[in-house]
């Protein structure tokens, strides 16, 4: 079971390596190869993720200010999602790991972490 579990993980990893490699090569704007939102094409509104891609292309390029003004929430998400997947990952977690699991993706974490997305959607649509 494990080593299934672990197969899967590194399929993942791979799959997000050739995926950070395109977005370091290829500029988003420049490209068709990427998605364009499709709630600021249908409503003109920035959603959550809106500059996501623009983003991750200007991070992986050391572009820190020009990144950060794509998508702030971005930012303080990258981090987060890499923590949870690598407490996925813990075979035998220690009490601590499982606590900070918890801490980080209990139901109370998810509930505050939705309103943030939610009041970041608003604050940046009102700009």
């Amino acid at each position: 079971m494990a080593s299934k579990r672990l197969y899967f993980f590194v399929l993942i990893f791979l799959g997000l390596v050739g995926l950070l490699l395109l977005y370091k090569y290829i500029n988003p704007v420049e490209h068709m190869l990427f998605p364009k939102c499709p709630v600021k094409h249908m409503t003109g509104l920035d959603c959550p993720g809106c500059g996501g891609q623009r983003a991750v292309h200007y991070l992986l390029n050391g572009q820190f200010k020009q990144a950060f003004a794509q998508n702030q929430l971005l930012f303080f998400l990258a981090p987060y999602i890499a923590t949870g997947f690598y407490l996925q990952l813990v075979p035998k977690p220690t009490l601590n790991e499982l606590k900070l699991r918890k801490f980080l993706y209990g139901r109370r974490a998810i509930q505050i972490l939705l309103a943030l997305i939610i009041a970041f959607t608003i604050i940046r649509n009102m700009a």
